[in-house]
């Protein structure tokens, strides 16, 4: 009978992690086979690993002092008993304080192990395993513990609690808990779940998740609830959040990366106390909404409660005006009135006497909000509504944008709002764009009325007008937004740009209340060399990329913008009108003709059939993520892009611009590897793609690097060595058997054969 043998399945339960620099804690289970499991059974089905119900955390931050707790069943599908070692990567600092599972009514023993003990386990696995999946979590302590069993068709539950204090580096906290569990998710998990609790004597500011799209309540200046939840859901990166302690009225944070013989990054986040946040500013407001005959039936309806909605929450001291327009504009007041009670309710009577019917008079009505009487040291906004193109009076859009700049003296900030597909998209987005204002569009199968309610929300309340940004002595560049918003009630400035040389400075953020200016300051610090906050380029180039996007939808294509375009996108896996297979190959150009034309195709037509076949699914099989991926997958998939791209009206110029102003405002990188993860991935801040079974760097180029490369053996002594003294090189590892990746500067190619010597390492790498 052969020795009992140890199968790694790809199995989740993710442990916890409160150790801010840097350390991966997805914990799994080794389920052993039993000894009698027949090998001499030719064809023997492996067993099917236990899934994961449910994935519950609840994490408590007061003073920084943070206790982490962990709630996950685990479902044996099979028709017999499991058994098998619980283990996770814990990392160095944290305090394993509570560990749950009973068997038979019994409280199980776990065991903590140093992390150079763990190492040898790791090491172990991947040897006798040839499966490199292990390698990322060398450098961490271990907790593990016996499971027994895992009933047949049953469920066995894990609870943990963990305990660290969170440093604290200029005033920013970090807190990071593993998700990365998607290469050892047997199936989706059910419910996904983590519950941030953070109490600080000093105000609580600028909160902010790279990773998850979270919901941030602010109780207090003092206490913030977070919250991320997903359902059927294969996560694949650990949550990340970061907070600024400050009791400043605005607080200001900097988070920076500098990568070795390159510009840096940074990323300045900046938002108001809750008590600053109730000094609204009045302002004033001009409701510009089409009613012409297009808008008829229940978009009118719709229009009409909507417009309710926004004038019911008009603040006292504002003042407002409607113009409703078709083939000529029709106000309801001659001038702005103030919002007072019965200012309000005559408003509310006009608003259900609007009938939609007639031409669209664009011009007009937006020359007779533009020579409304707005006050001098008051923010003035138009709120712009249209369903179709301009039929009537000044058609060209050309000719009305000039207008609108010539009559806009007062630099009222324009907000459009779309509806539908039938209209200009080239003059909205331009219109909102030259006037420092905001685009959205609202689509045949959207609630019209929720979406103006909600966009009216975040404009309602007005706290710091006209801001601008002062960087001091660093010298920075390719900054977005390249407009600075607003401070609204319930804002958060997220800056994103590049800088030079690193060091300390003071940014000074400055803007106007009731005309009269104020000034903010913060000493900051941007690093001089750092591997830390790596998510930052990917995030940037997308910012990036987007800008360039609305230029060439804007104003024409010019291929230095193009190139840049598809420079960025193969560094960062974003996808675009003009690399919408992800990455091009190495040798591919762009244009007709070209060589490495036929190949594109091939891999266009084979990326394009994935992302369909994908959209095709229920949206009950994926989680809302994947969904969103795929929808602006969908968006760029040539050659409908590049076409949507030249288009001003219909659906694809729609949706462009919708997915253009997402790229642009997102605070978070767009995971495209979502779509093909067999075909690319991220790693860290590298993009990894898959080119004839290896996964290789896509900053890696034929021509130019071939002759940069090392090569080392799979599984040898060097092979280990180089994991242990490099930082990133097991999470690049693990991908695979065969990698090939960049360290210093030198590209490292891993397979099945190359040096095995670990007395070369560092000659080896010179």
């Amino acid at each position: 009978m052969m020795n009992r043998t140890h199968k790694l399945f790809l199995v989740t339960a993710s442990i916890f992690l409160l150790l801010v620099s840097t350390a991966w804690a997805d914990g799994f289970i080794i389920v052993d086979y039993p000894p009698d499991f027949p090998p001499q059974r030719r064809f023997a089905r492996e067993l099917t690993p236990p899934s994961i119900k449910f994935h519950k955390v609840s994490v408590d931050i007061n003073e920084q002092v943070t206790k982490t707790s962990v709630d996950q069943v685990f479902i044996n599908e099979e028709n017999q008993d499991l058994e098998g070692t619980y283990i996770f990567p814990v990392p160095e600092g944290a305090t394993v304080s509570d560990f749950a599972m009973f068997i038979d009514g019994k409280r199980q023993a776990a065991e903590l192990m140093d992390k150079d003990k763990a190492r040898n386990i790791y090491e172990d696995i991947v040897r006798r395993k040839q499966d490199p999946a292990l390698l990322e979590y060398i450098g961490s302590n271990l907790f593990k513990a016996r499971v027994y069993p895992v009933p047949a068709r049953g469920e066995k539950q894990i609870q943990l609690e963990y305990q660290q204090v969170l440093p604290q580096d200029s005033k920013i906290v970090k807190y990071v808990y593993p998700l990365n569990t998607e290469k050892f998710s047997s199936k989706p998990i059910q419910t996904v779940s983590v519950a941030v609790s953070i109490k600080s004597k000093s105000g609580i500011k600028n909160v902010y998740s790279p990773s998850h799209k979270i919901d941030v309540q602010k109780k207090t200046d003092n206490e913030v609830k977070v919250s991320f939840e997903e359902s059927n859901s294969k996560p694949d990166k650990d949550f990340t959040l970061y907070y600024t302690v400050s009791d400043e009225d605005l607080g200001i944070s900097m988070i920076s990366h500098k990568p070795a013989k390159e510009d840096g990054y940074f990323m300045l986040l900046a938002s108001p106390k809750v008590e600053t946040e109730k000094k609204v500013i009045p302002k004033d407001i001009c409701f510009v909404v089409d009613t012409s005959g297009s808008m008829s039936g229940d978009k009118h309806k719709q229009v009409q409660s909507a417009l309710k909605f926004c004038v019911n929450n008009l603040e006292s001291d504002d003042t407002f005006n409607i113009i409703s327009f078709s083939t000529e504009p029709k106000l309801y007041e001659k001038n702005l009135v103030v919002a007072k009670k019965d200012n309000v309710e005559e408003a509310l009577k006009y608003i259900d006497g609007m009938r939609a019917i007639g031409g669209t008079n664009i011009n007009e009505a937006l020359y007779k909000a533009l020579k409304m009487e707005f006050r001098k040291d008051v923010p003035a906004f138009i709120v712009f509504l249209t369903d179709g193109m301009p039929t009537v009076d000044v058609t060209d859009p050309t000719e009305i944008l000039k207008n609108v700049k010539k009559e806009n003296g007062v630099k009222a900030k324009i907000f459009c709002f779309g509806v539908g597909t039938d209209l200009n998209t080239t003059l909205l987005d331009k219109l909102a764009v030259e006037n420092n204002g905001v685009i959205e569009y609202v689509t045949e199968n959207e609630d019209i009325e929720l979406k103006i309610s909600n966009f009216y929300t975040k404009i309602a309340s007005p706290v710091l007008t006209d801001v601008a940004v002062d960087f001091g002595s660093i010298k920075t560049d390719n900054a977005y937004p390249k407009e600075i918003p607003d401070f609204f009630k319930g804002s958060q400035l997220v800056l994103i740009g590049r800088y030079r040389e690193g060091g300390a400075s003071a940014v000074t953020i400055k803007g106007k209340v009731l005309g009269a200016e104020k000034k903010y300051a913060n000493d900051v610090k941007f690093s001089e060399k750092t591997d830390d906050n790596n998510f930052l380029p990917r995030i940037w180039a997308q910012r990036r990329i987007g800008y360039l996007l609305e230029e060439i939808r804007l104003h024409g294509e010019n291929k230095e913008l193009k190139e840049e375009i598809v420079e960025l996108a193969k560094k960062h896996g974003i996808m675009t009108p003009y690399t919408s297979f992800l990455v091009l190959e190495d040798n591919a150009q762009i244009g007709d003709g070209q060589p490495g034309n036929i190949m594109i195709e091939r891999r266009q037509r084979f990326f394009e059939d994935k992302v369909m076949s994908k959209a095709g699914a229920p949206a009950s099989s994926m989680s809302s993520s994947e969904r969103d991926t795929l929808d602006n997958a969908q968006v760029f998939m040539a050659p409908s892009s590049e076409k949507s791209m030249k288009s001003e009206s219909g659906s694809g110029a729609v949706h462009m611009s919708r997915v253009v102003k997402k790229i642009q405002s997102s605070d978070r990188a767009f995971d495209f590897s979502k779509i093909d993860p067999d075909s690319m991935r991220y790693v860290e801040d590298k993009t990894f793609v898959k080119r004839g079974g290896e996964w290789r760097v896509s900053t890696f180029d034929e021509k130019r690097d071939s002759k940069n490369i090392v090569s080392v053996k799979f599984g040898s002594k060097l092979y280990f060595a180089l994991i242990s003294k490099h930082k990133n090189a097991g999470k690049y590892c693990a991908l695979g058997r065969s990698v090939l990746f960049e360290i210093d500067g030198k590209f490292v190619r891993i397979g099945d054969s190359g040096e095995e010597d670990e007395g070369k390492l560092d000659s080896f790498l010179k």
